[in-house]
């Protein structure tokens, strides 16, 4: 009974030693060693929800050795919940760039501001254009808005999070604040959007204004994206951005596509974010995140 329990227990080790031999030669062997993926309109379905066969293939490529990133505009604490699901305890992308936090110690390890008065000057244009907009301004992980309407309330919901009603002019919020912020969000239809972001840039020709959703216009200081933070993150890692896959759909995305080895957008992507990217994948709802990896990255899946 002795030898029995002995050889058992070599056996299991000698498994264990196999299963972490074979994880190390697959991510050897793994030409992208980290994907960098957008959320919201890439990751998560319309339905808001994350696929279960999205779940596991991510778990697949972590577990052979590859760093799974997710990359968004929310804010932490908003995609925070999204990160437990996923099982994710790595590095996040957050801010559309301008910040990146450990999500194990939900420390903040990279962090960039929104120039203050490149800030208020940005509020007060959209201010004056009217209630066709509605302004909102993130400082210290906190959604600010002057008072709540109809756009808030979807915005707030489909991100999850709570929100600051100012009661005054956001402009005089920002001006009033010791805090810095991170970036404008402004929620408007899809004609408004687009008006917004075409004479926004000829405006304010020095900042990042493009659209991060169809009914979201972001501004931000030029330099602040996703493509910046994701050579931050590959220098901390020791990998290339040639072994890096990048996935999304809108325009905030397109920095960090243009980076990647490997840039992706889903099939539901923008036609401009698709014009950058050297791969058209399939859609958020069909699963496109899950594909990837089986094609590119644990390719005898």
């Amino acid at each position: 009974m002795t030898d029995l329990i002995l050889n058992f227990a070599v056996c299991k080790t000698q498994l264990k030693v196999l299963y972490i031999f074979n994880k190390k030669m697959y991510h050897t062997a793994m030409r992208y060693k980290a994907i960098f993926c957008d959320f919201d309109g890439t990751l998560y379905r319309e339905d808001h929800t994350i696929s279960q066969v999205n779940k596991r293939a991510i778990k697949e490529f972590t577990q052979a050795g590859g760093k799974f990133v997710i990359s968004t505009g929310r804010l932490f604490s908003a995609i925070y919940p999204k990160l437990e699901e996923l099982g994710l305890d790595g590095d996040v992308i957050v801010y559309q760039g301008g910040g990146i936090f450990d999500i194990k110690s939900k420390k903040q390890i990279f962090g960039r501001f929104f120039d203050k008065k490149d800030t208020i000057e940005v509020l007060k244009y959209v201010e004056s254009l009217g209630e066709d907009y509605t302004p909102i301004v993130y400082i210290n992980d906190t959604c600010h808005c002057m008072e709540r309407n109809e756009a808030v309330d979807v915005f707030v919901g489909i991100c999850a999070i709570g929100f600051n009603e100012t009661h005054r002019l956001l402009s005089q919020f920002v001006e009033e604040s010791v805090d810095l912020p991170v970036k404008v969000v402004v929620l408007a239809d899809d004609i408004h959007c687009q008006k917004l972001v075409k004479e926004g840039q000829k405006k304010f020709p020095h900042l990042a204004i493009m659209r991060s959703h169809q009914l979201v216009v972001e501004a931000i200081t030029k330099g602040i994206n996703k493509g910046e933070a994701v050579k931050w993150l590959c220098n901390k890692y020791g990998i290339s951005t040639d072994e890096t896959i990048a996935m999304g759909d809108s325009e905030n995305d397109i920095e960090m596509i243009k980076a990647a080895g490997l840039g992706i957008a889903v099939g539901n992507a923008m036609p401009n974010v698709k014009l950058a990217a050297d791969y058209i994948a399939d859609t958020n709802d069909n699963d496109a995140v899950a594909k990837v990896i089986y094609e590119f990255c644990l390719t005898d899946k």
